[in-house]
């Protein structure tokens, strides 16, 4: 009974994804009947609650909060149920919509205004046919009849997709000649073919072993085919290797070939259309080419080219930008001369999927969900998460001393370009959120990043092509305004890395830790005086302070020969490190409140080192429990309790957040029906509650969309 019921709630939540909230309330009311009076079936309720709140439907989703609170008072689902409470209140007073704007593109085609070039809308994805979250990893069947993702088979005549094989597979790749599926295993890295047809994409057969190397820790990059069909390429880097290689692997008889000469990370093969050569990413974003059989490897272009491909006549390669924005400017460089010209889509076509079957045509594809920023609350006694403002970027969040509102870094509402940064003020009780008013003398559009510990202080940033200019000012939280002059700390900064990595404030506020050109600096918030406080050559990034500001915590990247990670503790005052935690990271929030311990996550375990005992000892091995990897730690108020977030050993897509005693013993989990991926992870100081921020896709838009353009108009336009 208890999987049937977990199978009506999992495919409930799948619905409410998709927007269909009747649907999904019916599957929930389906798992109350198999097990009621059950936690699980609170959660269902939770969840009906939730859907007639996204539908808008408040009144009734006022009636089955209060009735969950009625019927379970003493249930830890109760604090986050009175959560959702105030928020449906507060939506009905103010008759305020939940959801984002829905966004429908009616047009069938579509002129750049800036190029003149056409993309013409050819098919739409809506209901169970919409499945495909993510472009990248997406392959179109050679004849076009189907979409490939992972092991997600979509026909493209609108009918209901498919898996092609029953096994968990990772990268997958459709054979030029129609008639195959190879695919890698998530389970044990190994490489799989299985024939298909090309008509109903369904299999014709079982599986077969292509490759494997039993007991060998290794990692299978994508997979890509020679235009025969006859051999597989793709990147694999073995234990004992600190790189990347680029390998061969016939389909015939299985053998593995290792391609190149070159001792550079290689990774993203592609092979030409004649089958003659492969291009690939070497370091720093550049292409390289190498002959399909093995030999010498040559720099093709030096930087801003990810993911090759080829375009159909062989003349072109092109490639990404950058790999944050797949697809979204493709970099077209031609063999014979290396003349240049980049392809921007407009938003609402999408990102580069494939070439048309006819080779004449480059096909987009929008999926309606995108990778979603936000902000959650969780009991920290169990029970589902809560959102307190929705459908808004956030990208850093602190409680305010009283814990009743939550001070967040995002975006406003639609508006992605810089400059819409903003300060949020977020009642965790309900009402609206409002922005911290920034209205100061400074000559550029001042980003917030983040409010000091003692929340009397705001630093900003103005930027200027790659530079930074950093900057405080007094503000207050109550009246949500700055109050005082600014000052500027430090000029001319050129961050390598995210900033959050970067920097750090002190708990008091007064002092800045800084990491610039690969060492850390103190600064002075007050008087902007500045102290160098290491001296060496390693990458460092995650500087923290502790919590009585005596010392600091830093990672160090040491690149050769393991590619290992380690932390180092050292005198905030500078000197040299107190101590060495090897292989493993401590993240800011890893300080205990006495600032005599840090938490650490290594190798699945978690462990605790008193800093000045150097005594350590382990309060959770994952193994024992069924977990994996453990990510983000943080400690309680009262130094009593641990919050840490872990991913699923199966389903990698999948994160969970547990609370353990700091002595160890059981786990609780927290934020239950929430597998999004957990960061920053923060307890408020009345213990009560735990603020994450969080990372998934999420449907944003009513339908997907595949669109097309001619290359021959394209190049027409932009090689003028």
């Amino acid at each position: 009974i208890s999987v049937k019921t977990e199978k009506h709630i999992r495919e409930g939540n799948e619905l409410f994804r998709r927007w269909e909230y009747e649907s999904a309330i019916k599957e929930y009311e389906n798992a109350i009947k198999l097990k009621p009076n059950t936690l699980l079936a609170q959660n269902a309720q939770f969840y009906i609650g939730q859907s007639y709140f996204r539908a808008e439907q408040y009144e009734d989703a006022l009636a089955t909060f209060e009735m969950l609170i009625e019927d379970f008072p003493e249930s830890t689902i109760t604090p986050v149920t009175e959560l959702m409470i105030t928020q449906v209140q507060d939506a009905m007073s103010n008759n305020t919509s939940t959801g984002m704007k829905i966004e429908y593109t009616d047009e069938n085609s579509i002129v750049d205004p800036e190029t003149g070039i056409t993309y013409t809308k050819i098919k739409t994805f809506t209901g169970k046919n919409d499945v495909i979250e993510w472009t990248p990893g997406t392959h179109l069947s050679p004849n076009g009849k189907f979409l490939l993702k992972s092991n997600t088979i979509v026909p493209m005549d609108g009918s209901d997709p498919f898996e092609f094989i029953d096994m968990q597979v990772g990268k997958s790749s459709w054979s030029p000649d129609g008639k195959k599926v190879a695919f890698s295993s998530g389970e044990d890295s190994s490489i799989y073919i299985v024939p298909v047809s090309p008509e109903t994409g369904h299999t014709e057969g079982p599986p077969k072993t292509l490759f494997s190397l039993s007991g060998i820790k290794y990692f299978i990059g994508n997979l890509n085919w020679s235009p025969d069909s006859k051999n597989l390429f793709f990147s694999m880097s073995i234990d004992k290797k600190d790189y990347p290689e680029i390998w061969s692997l016939s389909i015939s008889d299985g053998k593995i070939r290792d391609l190149t000469d070159a001792t550079i990370p290689q990774i993203a093969p592609a092979c030409s259309p004649d089958g003659k050569s492969i291009a690939f990413k070497g370091p720093f974003a550049s292409m390289w080419l190498c002959p399909s059989e093995g030999g010498t490897s040559k720099k093709f272009i030096d930087e801003k080219h990810t993911f090759p491909s080829w375009s159909p006549d062989g003349k072109w390669l092109f490639s990404d930008e950058t790999i944050y924005n797949w697809g979204k400017s493709l970099n077209f460089i031609r063999l014979s001369d290396k003349l240049e010209f980049k392809v921007k889509p407009p938003e609402k076509v999408g990102t580069y999927l494939s070439w048309s079957p006819e080779c004449k045509k480059i096909l987009f594809f929008r999926p309606s969900s995108e990778s979603v920023w936000g902000m959650k609350v969780a009991s920290s006694s169990g029970g589902p998460a809560y959102e307190p403002v929705s459908h808004l970027p956030v990208y850093g969040a602190a409680w305010s001393k009283d814990s009743k509102i939550i001070i967040a870094d995002g975006e406003e509402l639609n508006k992605m370009e810089q400059g819409d940064d903003i300060m949020m003020i977020v009642p965790i009780t309900g009402g609206e959120y409002f922005v911290l008013n920034l209205d100061i003398d400074v000559d550029g559009i001042p980003i917030p990043y983040c409010v000091s510990p003692d929340q009397k202080k705001l630093l900003f940033v103005i930027k200027e092509d790659d530079k930074w200019d950093l900057y405080t000012v007094p503000v207050s939280i109550e009246d949500a305004r700055a109050t005082g002059p600014v000052t500027r700390i430090i000029e001319n900064w050129f961050p390598q890395g995210a900033h959050n990595t970067l920097l750090a404030l002190s708990y008091d506020g007064n002092k800045l830790a800084l990491i610039m050109n690969n060492d850390i600096w103190v600064i002075d918030v007050n008087t902007t005086e500045l102290k160098q406080i290491t001296n060496s050559p390693e990458k460092k990034k995650w500087v923290a302070w502790s919590p009585d500001g005596r010392m600091l915590s830093y990672w160090i990247f040491v690149d050769k020969p393991d590619w290992k990670v380690e932390t180092r503790i050292i005198p905030s005052d500078g000197g040299k490190p107190i101590k060495t935690i090897n292989n493993c990271m401590v993240y800011p929030s890893g300080w205990s409140p006495d600032s005599k311990s840090v938490v650490v996550g290594s190798n699945g375990k978690l462990s605790i080192h008193n800093i000045e005992t150097n005594e350590s000892r382990i309060i959770l091995d994952s193994k024992t429990k069924g977990l994996n990897d453990i990510y983000f730690c943080c400690w309680s108020p009262d130094g009593k309790n641990l919050v840490f977030s872990e991913v699923e050993k199966v389903r990698h897509d999948k994160y969970h957040l547990y609370r353990i005693s700091a002595k160890g013993g059981e786990l609780t989990e927290l934020a239950t029906g929430d597998s999004s991926f957990k960061y920053d992870i923060s307890w408020s100081p009345d213990g009560k509650w735990i603020c994450y921020l969080y990372e998934k896709m999420e449907k944003i838009r009513p339908e997907s969309t595949m669109w097309e353009a001619n290359f021959d108009e394209i190049k027409e336009k932009l090689l003028k």
